[in-house]
């Protein structure tokens, strides 16, 4: 029973990466509006300069910017923000230096002259299907 037990679970594990979901990573979302007299360029500036810190730190992230095309167009300076990590060891690394440790105020800062952000979210996410070419 016991040989029999360990199988099934062997061969459930085994169809459960055979579906090519991803494993669940964490996210981070802001959701912001550009401050008077600034534009997405500056935003697009501070992404810069966070990717090029975390690049300096070897971490393994990504960051996308949204801006909405349709639908509530009322605030058309607003957008949202989102980093993602490969884990939770790096999401961790990458929140202690930048916010912990203060490696990032400068950036932050200008941040928040760039933009003023009323909700942030931690998530997890993870691919069901990616049938998006490569670059």
């Amino acid at each position: 029973m016991k040989h029999l037990l360990l199988f099934t679970c062997l061969i459930l594990s085994v169809n459960t990466v055979a579906d090519h979901h991803s494993a669940a990573g964490p996210v981070e979302t802001w959701q912001c509006s550009l401050n008077e007299g600034k534009t997405m360029s500056d935003v697009r500036m501070v992404s810069k300069a966070v990717g090029e810190w975390s690049a300096n730190k070897g971490l393994q992230d990504a960051q996308w910017i949204f801006t909405p095309f349709s639908g509530d167009m009322s605030d058309s300076g607003r957008f949202i923000l989102m980093t993602a990590w490969s884990d939770f060891e790096g999401m961790g690394q990458a929140l202690q230096g930048f916010f912990g440790d203060g490696e990032g105020a400068d950036i932050f800062a200008a941040f928040n002259a760039a933009a003023t952000c009323d909700t942030r979210n931690f998530w997890t996410v993870e691919t069901v299907f990616d049938r998006l070419p490569s670059e």
